[in-house]
């Protein structure tokens, strides 16, 4: 589950937002990738987390995935507060929640 983000703008309104305590996945992704679809089944069981899809097939994203050396798929950014970490491929969700315990420590 989630919501798909359709447009730069869209996205670049959604980065700015202040989720408080909420974890914010975007996941770079489409859905013929099957590592996509199984990372979504990890994400979805994140606590206290919101997840964001982008579409590497949406044309409005090509210079971004470009310009940010999105190459391969899935690729996601977490953002906790006005922190961000990003990983790509597949991971487990003990590997998503050290991710995630490393983010929060970087807030002040």
């Amino acid at each position: 589950m989630g919501v798909t983000l359709n447009n730069l703008s869209s996205y670049n309104s959604a980065m700015k937002i202040n989720y408080g305590e909420t974890i914010i996945f975007f996941k770079f992704g489409a859905d013929w990738c099957i590592p996509c679809v199984e990372l979504d089944k990890v994400l979805v069981n994140i606590p206290n987390s919101m997840i964001y899809h982008i579409s590497i097939e949406n044309e409005e994203f090509e210079s971004y995935l470009t310009d940010n050396k999105i190459y391969t798929v899935p690729d996601t950014i977490v953002k906790y507060k006005d922190q961000t970490i990003r990983f790509q491929g597949m991971r487990t969700t003990e590997q998503i929640m050290k991710i995630i315990e490393d983010l929060k420590s970087t807030v002040a």
